[in-house]
């Protein structure tokens, strides 16, 4: 399958990767709760008196099937046989998306791989991915034309937040689902036990579940934020390598040479702007800007560590070290210097990946995209460096249930069976034995440890495939057992980006998780967020192109000001709330 990117008219590429804070309020939420009660510790009662995980399975795991190898230490859904559980009597209604190429309700691979797995027969509804399937959803929601099931994706999709869960749960439009998943849900159950963290963060504030989560890690994710890349010749030309700079000063000295040569020496563009490791040299900037410190929410744009970032950025730009046009212009214009015909003008870039600013192509030995290299992460003043590492349980919502589901036991099984093995590669990959096959002796995947599984030589087309809209197993070991190398993925490098990131990783107590809103506060926080967000772009850019000095306490302190006449302390506030209500 070819990559999934979105028009950037439903979602912006870094949003796809990188998310935030997904508190947009949609239409025809009514009042709910205060959300005050507190997620409750493992084995407490839910508000309906269930204790969660205290029931015991109705159905059992299938069979393990043989031949199948894994690495040592290997943590994660394995191959299993599976049984038709049932009799295709009932068609169910499940609103799902389809993007370009797919046909999810029609004669796509996936679609009949489910059915014919399952017995499960199902009519799906699809409403575009972002914000034109939205008002779709909320008349489906305030009309009460409720389908069986929402399979509706990561709120980067357009997909409901915990929060939205939470929400619609209270008013009973969706149905808790902890004793039918504890009964019928054995690769869930399976699951949880492995990562029990997954169970407590998709609990809502009432002590129940919502949603049959899915769950997407990414080991490169946690530090993308931040990763930047050299160009490997212009950096051989100056005897220098990604691992040559290792303090700041070395760093602002390799600038120098890359000047020196008439390259720009580094850009970027407003969203991902040329000082992500400038700013990991003072401080853990944390994510979305966010980051607990002393026992609080701490915003770090206005964190002294980050002033001091910023008058290094701005020096850096005086010095023509900094492409200027790195803090305003858009990624098309980022990517015309990488991709320029006539050799890349930029020497250092920033980037999740190198799809950022170069086209992927495998089948070019020569593409522009093999020219880059992850950069190391330098250290500043304190002798260390501080990367913004995100430690959540990369948790998502598989599949919703609502108060018009007819058997959700059926359902839970249905989903169930997408949570394991064969099932999450057959829809990311297509059909076993045709386009992906068990790894064998000596095969390596990302991590460099013995593969799981490989893909054939037929490739699939994006209609043997879902995307991951609806519930998947993505652990770890399972993302890293796909046999690959260099030659066909990004992904090995990637893997490796992040190994070298991962000693300078921020400590896990400063992670800052997005807690549950009540739809009050997630009405304010969306609005909040959106000015605070435009005010901070502002603000950065006049403090990196001198409009304003960082180094002066005036222009520092109207820029601080600005951010709070954004609602800068109404928003810390609300946070706070929250996250006391989430967490205790």
């Amino acid at each position: 399958m070819t990559e999934h990117i979105l028009p950037k008219a439903a979602v912006s590429r870094r949003s796809l990767l990188t998310g935030g804070l997904g508190v947009t309020a949609m239409v025809g939420l009514s009042a709910c709760g205060s959300g005050s009660s507190n997620t409750p510790t493992a084995g407490a009662p839910t508000g309906g008196g269930y204790v969660p995980g205290s029931a015991q399975l109705k159905v059992e795991l299938g069979k393990e099937l043989t031949g199948v190898l894994y690495p040592d230490g290997y943590v994660g859904p394995r191959a299993r046989a599976a049984e038709k559980f049932a009799d295709g009597q009932t068609t169910y209604r499940v609103v799902t998306r389809s993007f370009v190429g797919q046909d999810v309700a029609g004669d796509n691979t996936f679609s009949k791989h489910l059915e014919n797995a399952t017995g499960v027969k199902v009519k799906y509804e699809i409403v575009p991915a972002g914000d034109d399937g939205a008002p779709k959803l909320n008349a489906m929601m305030s009309s009460g034309d409720l389908p069986d099931a929402f399979m509706t994706g990561a709120p980067w999709m357009g997909g409901f937040t915990r929060s939205q869960l939470w929400t619609y749960g209270q008013q009973g439009m969706f149905i808790a689902l902890d004793e039918l998943i504890d009964q019928y849900a054995p690769e869930l159950v399976n699951l949880f036990s492995q990562f029990p963290e997954l169970r407590k963060v998709m609990t809502a504030p009432d002590g129940k579940m919502y949603a049959f989560p899915s769950i997407n890690q990414c080991y490169h994710c946690s530090s993308s934020g931040q990763r930047t890349w050299i160009h490997t010749p212009s950096a051989e030309a100056v005897g220098a390598t990604g691992e040559s700079a290792s303090t700041l000063e070395e760093f602002e000295a390799l600038l120098r040479e890359f000047k020196a040569m008439g390259m720009i020496p580094m850009s970027g563009y407003i969203e991902f702007p040329p000082m992500s490791l400038i700013e990991a040299a003072y401080l853990n900037v944390g994510d979305d800007r966010l980051r607990r410190k002393d026992g609080q929410i701490s915003y770090t744009p206005i964190e002294e560590g980050w002033r001091e970032a910023m008058i290094t950025t701005n020096r850096l730009v005086k010095e023509g070290l900094l492409d200027p046009n790195g803090f305003s212009q858009t990624i098309d214009q980022f990517k015309r210097l990488a991709m320029d015909p006539a050799g890349t003008r930029v020497a250092v870039l920033p980037g999740q990946s190198q799809g950022e600013f170069a086209e992927i192509n495998f089948s070019d030995p020569n593409a522009r995209f093999r020219e880059f290299q992850p950069l190391k992460p330098f250290t500043g003043p304190d002798g260390d460096a501080h990367v913004a590492w995100g430690y959540n349980p990369g948790h998502n919502v598989g599949l919703v249930l609502t108060s018009k589901t007819r058997n959700p036991e059926e359902l839970i099984r249905w989903a169930d069976y997408q949570t394991g093995l064969v099932s999450t590669l057959s829809m990311r990959l297509g059909e076993l034995d045709e386009h992906w096959g068990w790894a064998v002796e000596g095969d390596t995947g990302i991590d460099d440890r013995q593969a799981v599984y490989k893909k054939t030589g037929t490739p699939s087309d994006e209609n043997d495939a879902w995307w991951e809209m609806g519930p998947y197993n993505l652990v770890m070991d399972v993302r890293h057992g796909e046999s690959v190398d260099d030659n066909t993925s990004i992904e090995p490098n990637l893997y490796r980006a992040g190994k070298m990131y991962e000693p300078f990783a921020a400590p896990e107590e400063e992670y800052f998780l997005e807690p549950f809103f009540t739809i009050e506060q997630a009405a304010q926080v969306g609005e909040l967020k959106v000015n605070l967000d435009n005010a901070f772009k502002q603000g950065r850019a006049n403090l990196a192109l001198g409009n304003a000095d960082p180094a002066n306490d005036k222009d520092w302190e109207n820029y601080v000001n600005s951010l709070k006449g954004a609602g800068l302390d109404r928003y810390l506030e609300i946070l706070k709330a929250a996250d006391d209500a989430t967490n205790g």
